[in-house]
């Protein structure tokens, strides 16, 4: 200590930092510049710990040390075990094995704003920091830490007092998902009362908040007025909640309302004030409220059908580089070694939308440590345009007129990434002739402002006339907002000049698309253009034609400086930069008879593609309309929307998510205003066989009414809804909902064509192959060597698959759709084909059953071709699509109505997937795409500037896609057995992209949830719950008052 004591007396007038986990930096990243870091990890005496009680806890313990310290003491205090359950909330079990304490109340020190749980839950459990300094100690309340000027001094130690057997110790936190989040409101509530007098308040309480304002600690005038009280009387609850509304003034927040911090902190009082007064003490219908959600671990079941007689075909298997990606193992760009002279990039992004580009001064940047080049719009060599001819033009660089907030204006390049991303930061822009964003479809249709050439409509027989002589009519609208794509490995490229060309290595889905963009960026003809690609780290529509941006702005960098150049972007730069999911907002008037079936729909979708129509999504939409239901008479509407945000893009099942929601938020409307079931109604309305879809399509090899059928007996929905019904007629405070959700899903081949090339080498027989998709996670390269092995006869470990690249991959298609692994599929087993064809007649020579390499060899003696190349393209149904993916899903929620936070259950998923090529797989993309569409449905939102247009959630501090414990609690996966696919490969199907859209079932069933908590408040009127339904949503749609707080 005396040596740390020094340094910090040396350093005093420096901006220095204490350093032990550092993991503020994930909060706050842009603190510093610091001078000097000081690391305390070495410094024995911060480690000191005593048993105790009370726990004293040196200030270099971990927040996971600490935990296992208040467990290991629960024995003697039971609020050291409330304390340990509620760390454990605290970001995740990484950061809490390297991250201390004592950091943790630092950055509430230095951020008052930052909704400290250490402090919060310490603070109420009556907690004390020793502070050192060089010439003294000096122990204090946290709350006095919060205004100690910490120049010079350094925390100790804490000390935890142990809770007393007459006292109640609770804690809580609300955030935007289950863990590794950031609190909306987190409370810590302590009460000592006398039992023996009718539970009468003895002392002061401690009422602790964090996330109201940024110097609320304790809510002083509640615990004042508690003092004395006898917490059973009905009058102490009403007096308790008026005084507390009035002390709590939330900070305004453009992440949350004020009204959901106000009413979400006196919900957690009151759910402590119902657990201190007992159970036994309350009346039956609001006991709920004093038990917050518990999960348990999870589980899951997988059912499907294989035949050992077909393998390796429809052999259940994991994806053969999993262990490598699991390990850490695969090579991905930012992985390669570098290059000789090689340089780094990063984007300046305006951070204004709708306005004028005016200067752009890189004079400061330009003296920075390795500063190398600051590039500009005129410096592109090319077509300053990265999207494909034919498409709306976007700038690789702004030359003029700035579409939106994050649009790339200069490309800066330094010697090390740190080095071009300070660079970024350091160049000043102006701006000119700024306008008020136009950044909504709400804001679009006030301004007018809309892309015509993308408009839609389509008709199918009478719909007005239809509506208007229907016995019921409902009209409504319904919305869902925007996604991003968040693969793990961010938009990357490197590009190396050549001696007669480019190599460019890409993290692309769409190799020949980027082969374009850097032709046309840097001027070269495309054969000079060298591209391959080993592996994407995530995709998911991203990397489309949106992985343009980044290849041609690094092209044109390494060709105007003639030296290898990386351009690998930051989660932030890649969030505000790129696009994302298009939003969607409904129009809909439908009419329907007693029964309730569809006599006619009108309806008007709008979507929002950005500052750029390039990437629409409007004609995927339009496939999913109907969904599963047949109606003789619509009226569909397409609009484009043009905003100030960047040019959507294809995400996951593009457009089909929203238009098939929009489509059950129908049924369930039509539903409700017949008090019937929603699933029976659902039932009703299905394709039969010889229906024709909105499109004129023909309904084939309809398998949804078996599914459906099966799905309400396997997971017995009927037993579970009348279960549901008489729980929320007896919880006023906790919620369930249940929603069945079937999906139609039509597959196209049309237009796409993949190049693969398989070869045989005649020394060892082993097998070669490199086709035109990309391997992202689905599996691709795996299920293509299952089907040479099965073909060609011989074991898996004999076929390799080689990195994709624009030679024999040339003229592919992008990979996407869901149809990439079935196409190069039926690639390889006709290049395989055509080799046994070759391979057939020198077996026979050879007695019929050779040795394999004796055969390959021989057939190479003989002079027989031992490769084959072949490009898959599937001429064009005769009407509709390949084949349609049906499928059905039961999904059962449980919701705080007091909080909004919820738990999924349990899910039920049948999904047809023809006789999959690989059981295991096709599971995995089952639950990873409903799973990704939970994220879009309930936890993953994009909020915008108001006044520039910037993305304020563009990090994973405020963007929240789900993890471990936001998944099903209870998620069971059947693939369909006994329904091989005629028309498919191999009499498969696709199944990448069809389960995200039964997804939506789970904001279906909140939706149920939540309106039976408006029930019990007399509205029983039908409502929509857009997406995505956060936590805070969900609260908020149940109309929670306070005044119905109650015993």
């Amino acid at each position: 200590m005396a040596e740390l004591y020094g340094l910090l007396e040396q350093h005093s007038q420096d901006r220095y930092k204490l350093v032990c986990g550092n993991t503020a930096v994930g909060v706050y990243k842009d603190d510093g510049p610091h001078t000097c870091l000081i690391d305390i990890k070495a410094v024995s005496d911060l480690y000191n710990c005593q048993a105790g009680p009370p726990l004293v806890v040196g200030s270099a313990v971990s927040l996971s040390t600490l935990v296992d310290l208040l467990r290991a003491g629960s024995d003697r205090s039971p609020s050291y075990g409330v304390l340990a359950d509620h760390l454990c909330k605290v970001a995740n079990v990484s950061v809490r094995n390297v991250g201390s304490w004592a950091g943790n109340l630092m950055i509430k020190h230095d951020h008052p704003e930052f909704p400290s749980d250490v402090f919060t839950i310490m603070e109420a459990a009556g907690a004390k920091v020793t502070i050192g300094h060089r010439d003294e100690s000096q122990i204090m309340a946290l709350g006095d830490f919060l205004g100690t000027a910490m120049n010079g001094k350094v925390i100790c130690s804490l000390e935890i007092p142990p809770g007393k057997p007459e006292d109640v110790f609770r804690t809580y936190k609300v955030a935007p998902r289950s863990q590794n989040a950031h609190a909306y409101v987190n409370a810590g509530f302590r009460m000592t009362l006398d039992r023996q007098s009718d539970l009468t308040v003895v002392k002061k309480p401690s009422i602790a908040f964090g996330g109201i304002n940024k110097t609320m600690v304790h809510a002083s005038a509640t615990e004042d007025f508690l003092i004395g009280k006898t917490i059973t009387d009905a009058e102490t609850v009403r007096g308790a909640l008026a005084v507390l509304q009035a002390e709590l003034v939330p900070d305004d927040s453009a992440l949350q309302s004020s009204q959901y911090t106000k009413q979400l902190a006196m919900g957690l009082f009151y759910k402590f004030y119902l657990s201190a007064v007992g159970k036994e003490s309350l009346t039956e219908r609001v006991r709920s409220a004093g038990d917050s959600l518990v999960r348990p671990v999870s589980r899951g079941e997988q059912h499907f059908q294989t035949k050992e007689s077909e393998w390796p075909v429809n052999q259940p298997l994991p994806k053969l580089a999993s262990k490598l990606q699991a390990s850490g193992e695969a090579i991905y760009i930012n992985d390669l070694p570098t290059l000789p002279g090689e340089v780094y990039a990063a984007y300046v992004a305006s951070t204004v939308a709708n306005c004028k580009l005016g200067t752009i001064d890189s004079s400061h940047a330009m003296t920075m440590p390795g500063a190398v080049a600051c590039l500009t719009a005129s410096d592109v060599p090319g077509i300053n345009n990265h999207a494909k001819p034919m498409k709306q033009p976007e700038e690789i660089l702004c030359s003029g007129e700035v579409l939106y907030a994050g649009q790339p204006v200069a490309l800066v390049v330094a010697d090390t990434q740190s080095h071009a991303d300070s660079m970024a930061k350091a160049v000043k822009v102006t701006y000119t002739d700024r306008k008020p964003p136009i950044l909504t479809i709400q804001d679009a249709i006030a301004a007018q402002s809309f892309f015509p050439s993308n408009d839609q409509e389509v008709i199918k027989g009478d719909a007005e006339g239809a509506i208007a002589a229907s016995p019921h009519v409902v009209t409504g609208e319904v919305s869902c907002d925007s996604q991003y794509h968040f693969h793990m490995e961010t938009q990357v490229c490197k590009c190396t000049p050549l001696e007669d060309g480019m190599e460019v290595q890409a993290s692309t889905q769409a190799l020949d698309t980027v082969q374009n963009a850097v032709s046309q960026a840097t001027g070269l003809a495309a054969h000079r253009i060298y591209v391959s690609v080993k592996r994407v780290g995530g995709g998911f529509g991203g990397k489309l034609n949106c992985s343009c941006i980044p290849a041609s702005a690094c092209a044109v960098a390494a060709h105007v400086l003639n030296r290898p150049v990386c351009l690998s972007m930051s989660l932030s730069s890649n969030m505000e930069v790129i696009g994302k999911r298009a939003p969607y907002l409904g129009n809909y008037k439908v009419g329907f008879d007693d029964e309730g079936k569809l006599l006619g729909v009108d309806f008007h979708l709008y979507e929002n593609d950005g500052c750029s129509s390039s990437d629409t999504c409007l004609d995927h939409a339009l496939d999913f309309a109907d969904s599963v239901y047949f109606c003789p008479n619509w009226r569909y509407i397409g609009t484009g929307c043009k905003t100030n945000i960047a040019s959507t893009t294809m995400t996951r099942a593009p457009g089909a998510i929203a238009s098939h929601f929009f489509m059950e938020h129908i049924m369930d409307h039509v539903a409700s205003s017949l008090d019937k079931d929603p699933g029976e109604l659902r039932r009703l309305n299905m394709f039969q066989t010889g229906h024709r879809t909105l499109l004129d399509n023909p309904v084939t090899d309809n398998t949804m009414e078996q599914l459906w059928d099966d799905l309400v007996e396997s997971a017995e929905v009927q037993r579970r809804k009348e279960e549901i019904a008489e729980f929320n007629k007896t919880s006023r405070w906790k919620k369930r909902g249940l929603s069945m959700v079937p999906i139609r899903y039509p597959i196209n081949w049309s237009f796409l064509r993949f190049t693969v090339f398989v070869a045989i080498y005649h020394s060892d027989g082993s097998v070669v192959i490199t086709h035109g998709g990309i391997e992202m996670g689905q599996g691709i390269n795996t299920k293509v060597m299952q089907v040479a092995a099965a073909t060609l006869g011989v074991p898996m470990e004999t076929v390799h698959v080689m990195a994709t690249n624009s030679l024999s991959g040339a003229n592919s298609s992008v990979s996407g759709g869901s149809v990439s692994s079935e196409l190069n599929c039926k690639g390889v087993l006709e290049c395989c084909r055509r080799l046994n064809e070759r391979i057939n007649p020198i077996r026979q020579e050879m007695g019929g059953a050779p040795k394999w390499t004796e055969l390959i060899n021989m057939c190479h003696r003989k002079g027989v071709d031992l490769s084959e190349k072949y490009m898959e393209h599937p001429p064009p149904p005769t009407e509709g699509a390949q084949y349609s993916v049906w499928g059905a899903t039961c999904t059962e929620v449980e919701l705080d109505v007091l909080t909004g936070k919820r738990e999924i259950t349990r899910v039920d998923i049948i999904h047809d997937s023809g006789e999959s090529l690989n059981p295991e797989i096709d599971v995995g993309q089952v639950e990873g795409g409903f799973v990704f569409g939970l994220g879009y449905w309930l936890t993953e939102q994009c909020r915008y500037d108001r006044k520039t247009g910037q993305l304020i959630t563009n990090g994973t501090w405020e963007y929240k896609p789900p993890t471990t414990k936001d998944i099903p609690i209870d998620l069971r996966v059947t693939l369909l057995p006994n329904a091989p696919n005629p028309h498919g490969v191999l009499r498969s199907k696709a199944c990448g992209e069809p389960p995200l859209l039964m997804s939506c079932s789970a904001l279906l069933a909140l939706r149920q949830a939540v309106g039976s908590a408006r029930g019990d408040v007399g509205r029983d009127d039908f409502f929509p719950l857009d997406g995505p339904a956060t936590v805070e949503v969900c609260q908020q749609k149940c109309l929670v008052d306070p005044s119905d707080f109650s015993l």
